[in-house]
């Protein structure tokens, strides 16, 4: 997004600064202020927004020795200072005509778990690895204890590496299967808890709980009443 696409709101103490030098702008700048500064047009928008670029621009006029002088001889003379980019876009909010997609923060607890099961899962693989390391080299010394040749020694190493290396590959195939429904479950789970909370919190149907008095137990619905023994009565009958 560019600077001359670059809206930003009109508060009504930006407007009240602009106001009081539109008249003293030179001509250009001063029918492109026109349209913000005036009240029937503003009170038409829904949200009254000024280009950042005509903020820009009236603060390099403003740093100019004309635009200087035209202010120090305005009655009361008006602050150059006021009319910087920082004192113009003071409380100012950038573009609040666009509606920009909510921020939806992640659970805690979701990325917490999510961490846990990476952390597993970069454990198993080393420790796979570790296993058909330790056992081509285990393997490679009981063949040399053993008086086995080089080429039998490595093939058989190699081999036994290799019968590992499935076993594991194997064992985290069926790990992870296991793991991907408990995750699904866990995210529906956390969808479902989400949208009862939305609608516990729209439904205006929803009855309060039941109010007791003296002998009886009613509700807020009129046409329902429960009566409720009552054991001083029972006694005194």
């Amino acid at each position: 997004m560019t600077k001359d696409r670059l809206n930003v709101s009109l508060e009504t103490h930006l407007r009240e600064t602009l106001v009081a030098i539109q008249k003293i702008t030179p001509a250009e700048l001063s029918d492109d202020l026109a349209p913000y500064v005036s009240s029937d047009e503003q009170s038409s928008a829904r949200v009254a927004v000024i280009p950042y670029d005509v903020l820009q621009r009236v603060s390099k006029w403003t740093r100019t020795p004309e635009g200087t002088k035209a202010l120090q001889d305005c009655s009361p003379p008006l602050d150059p200072q006021s009319y910087s980019m920082v004192s113009l876009l003071a409380g100012s909010r950038t573009s609040p005509e666009k509606h920009f997609p909510p921020y939806v923060a992640g659970d805690p607890l979701e990325e917490s778990r999510h961490a846990s099961e990476t952390r597993k899962a970069i454990a198993t693989v080393v420790n796979g690895a570790l296993s058909v390391a330790g056992t081509g080299a285990a393997t490679w010394w009981a063949g040399e204890r053993t008086g086995l040749k080089l080429e039998w020694r490595t093939l058989l190493a190699v081999a036994a590496a290799l019968i590992v290396a499935f076993s594991e590959i194997t064992l985290y195939i069926i790990w992870d299967s296991r793991r991907r429904p408990e995750t699904r479950k866990v995210r529906q789970r956390a969808v479902a808890k989400s949208q009862m909370d939305g609608d516990d919190g729209c439904d205006d149907t929803m009855q309060a709980p039941a109010q007791a008095t003296g002998t009886a137990l009613y509700s807020r619905d009129n046409d329902l009443r429960h009566r409720v023994a009552n054991p001083a009565n029972a006694v005194n009958g």
